[in-house]
């Protein structure tokens, strides 16, 4: 997907990987973040996989941001890596930017084998706002406040585009209680040893 040109930035390329289970909507969550840069005049490469289980298998979701035409529409070096299973974290670790961000369901994700680890509790949120399957709205909440080139308003905006109005509320709810939580993190990031553990 792409939109309007704009001038290139010093950072042309701004990759995401939202990684989880199936069943807890992360192919979904790739799709609004991807329109959410849409809304805020970037260009935009979105792809998924999953695995052949409808519940419970592998399921990823990739959007690439840019103030450029986008030349390879694939993560190669991931700048934020949203996993909200440990099989998911430990399986996509290995496409980080060394200087990258993981950011994990703290209830689902017990060890993190990366220097910058932030753990939000996103299933329990989700669970606070009477929604479970709004973890993957979380999830883009989470997100916001280290991903430069989105806003909160662009989020919520393709949130509201892709929900059915009952829903909409809780999972703004989530969003918003997921955002909070991170940017509390800000300047302050977790560095999590290669054997410690860590939990909320």
């Amino acid at each position: 997907m792409s939109n309007t040109t704009v001038s290139s930035a010093k950072k042309p390329r701004y990759e995401i990987r939202i990684a989880g289970a199936g069943g807890q909507g992360i192919i979904l969550a790739g799709i609004m973040l991807a329109e959410a840069g849409i809304i805020q005049d970037l260009y935009v490469a979105q792809s998924q996989s999953y695995g052949p289980e409808t519940r419970g298998g592998n399921s990823i979701s990739e959007v690439i941001f840019s103030q450029a035409e986008i030349d390879f529409p694939q993560c190669t070096e991931l700048d934020v890596l949203i996993a909200l299973t440990q099989i998911a974290c430990d399986r996509n670790l290995s496409d980080m930017k060394e200087d990258g961000l993981v950011i994990v369901d703290s209830e689902a994700v017990q060890r993190v084998l990366w220097e910058k680890t932030i753990p939000i509790p996103l299933a329990e949120i989700a669970r606070q706002v009477g929604e479970e399957r709004a973890i993957n709205v979380a999830a883009l909440g989470s997100l916001v406040p280290f991903c430069p080139l989105i806003s909160r308003q662009a989020v919520t905006e393709a949130i509201a585009n892709r929900l059915p109005p009952k829903k909409l509320e809780a999972n703004i709810q989530a969003f918003d209680k997921a955002l909070n939580f991170a940017r509390r993190w800000q300047g302050r990031l977790k560095r999590a040893g290669t054997k410690e553990e860590y939990e909320i």
